[in-house]
């Protein structure tokens, strides 16, 4: 994946301090006050739920009596005996106030308050997958929702689609809507978008059952390949992706030098799950389409802490061998796998915008300027954005495409957030239970119970494998 930029915890808490001392000083009370008054103890996605009194929150366990009261945020006046105590679930995102003991990392709630999820207007640009009806209503799975196009929604198609029914996988579309308690996002706003308005949709009709071509050569990694590295794997169309024959020592990456693993099991296993993940429609594509993602998944023998799953430009993926020995099925493994797929994947978005000025010009209403971060477009562009500011809506169409591409190969996305639990250690404690949830696996909780329900847990660590162990998978 590219370069994250994420900001400290020391520079938010000065900002946060900064904030505080502003206001304060309008007010004329302290800051701490201010502090105290708008942070709870304990805030963030449920990750484990403990009836009949608790639950857990990234690492802190919460409490509750019967006097706890529950309410929305926002609430004025919540209440202990109202419906909102039913809503403790995995995924829930809530704020929790009442006394906490730091050392044991526990809070004894006086008020757990929930963020509605379900009645946010949703906005984003992403590359369609898969199309999963036409009729009666326009069904498709893209950056990371289901999206359905209705006869009320508001829709534009590029020159090479005339209606709904040519609306094909590789198309991006810019959208605006809500998701229902079905978990489909019902769009009020469609701008759908080609990447190249030259080239027909020959092949690319939903339900087609053309096979897909032969895995591609990857692109050769220039001065290794000089100094006479072994040839690229291939795969013949009679091979299997566990049967190529990867033969390279070491590869070249971001101008440094990593060793492979000779483990071919190992490589055998991590090139099948990978390339399962990519969508159908980039297999599909033909060699010399520009749209083209030459995917390379290679392990490499180096230590976790000095790489994690990285992808390049070309859609060069490292694996450290460490990385993938503690996942515990092809599931979590896949996880980890399809966020690097997916960040290559967004990085097609500013030439679709370039490409698609006269469609998406006019959409600068739906937020064009928040969804293409690596755009870099001109200044006076509608599309022109801040940086820092909007990496988060970045990193969050990653991180649900990610399962998105989980679920359409046939994995199960809800053990996403366990396998980042995993990952995000450079050594693993003897006790992993008690690794607590990064941020992605936060967000995916949400996504999760959002567009992914499934019948309750007790625990976001728990639940079985939708596509068994890897002996078994193929």
């Amino acid at each position: 994946m590219p370069h994250e930029i994420r900001f400290s915890q020391q520079r938010s808490i000065a900002c946060r301090r900064l904030f505080a001392a502003v206001v304060a000083a309008g007010l004329g009370c302290p800051p701490s006050a201010i502090l105290h008054a708008q942070s709870p103890p304990v805030h963030g996605y449920i990750t484990a739920v403990r009836p009949p009194d608790g639950f857990d929150v990234n690492g802190d366990h919460v409490t509750t009596t019967p006097e706890t009261r529950f309410g929305p945020i926002g609430a004025k006046n919540p209440v202990s005996d109202g419906p909102m105590r039913d809503s403790v679930q995995i995924g829930a995102w809530v704020e929790v106030f009442g006394e906490q003991d730091r050392q044991a990392k526990t809070v004894a709630a006086k008020t757990v308050l929930f963020r509605d999820d379900s009645d946010r207007k949703l906005t984003g640009l992403g590359v369609i997958d898969k199309v999963i009806s036409t009729a009666p209503e326009l069904e498709v799975a893209a950056d990371g929702y289901r999206i359905r196009v209705t006869p009320g929604t508001e829709i534009k198609f590029p020159r090479d689609v005339k209606s709904a029914a040519d609306v094909y996988p590789g198309l991006w579309v810019l959208y605006e809507g809500k998701v229902g308690p079905d978990g489909l996002l019902v769009a009020s706003k469609a701008r759908f978008a080609s990447t190249d308005h030259g080239k027909g949709k020959a092949g690319k009709a939903p339900g087609d059952s053309t096979p897909p071509a032969p895995t591609p050569q990857p692109p050769s990694n220039g001065d290794l390949a000089a100094k006479g590295n072994p040839p690229l794997p291939s795969t013949s169309s009679g091979q299997t992706e566990d049967q190529v024959d990867d033969r390279r020592k070491k590869i070249l990456f971001a101008g440094d030098t990593y060793w492979i693993s000779a483990d071919q099991a190992l490589k055998s296993r991590i090139r099948r799950v990978g390339m399962s993940l990519v969508p159908d429609y980039q297999k599909q594509l033909p060699e010399d389409d520009p749209s083209k993602i030459q995917f390379d998944f290679v392990v490499i023998s180096e230590p976790i802490h000095e790489v994690h799953t990285s992808s390049d430009w070309e859609g060069l993926i490292l694996v450290p061998a460490q990385l993938a020995a503690r996942f515990r099925n092809d599931d979590q493994l896949a996880a980890v796998l399809a966020d690097s797929i997916a960040s290559r994947l967004q990085q097609r978005a500013p030439a679709v915008v370039d490409l698609n000025r006269a469609t998406l010009a006019e959409a600068a209403g739906l937020g064009a300027a928040r969804l293409v971060p690596l755009a870099g477009l001109a200044a006076d562009s509608v599309y022109t954005y801040e940086y820092f500011k909007h990496i988060r809506v970045f990193q969050e169409q990653r991180w649900r495409v990610a399962l998105e591409l989980m679920a359409e190969a046939g994995y199960d996305p809800w053990q996403a957030p366990e396998a980042w639990r995993l990952a995000e250690p450079g050594k693993l404690p003897a006790d992993t239970s008690k690794l607590k949830y990064p941020d992605r696996s936060g967000y995916q909780f949400a996504i999760l119970n959002l567009v992914y329900k499934k019948a309750a847990t007790a625990d976001a660590s728990e639940g079985d494998s939708t596509k068994g162990d890897a002996d078994a998978r193929k």
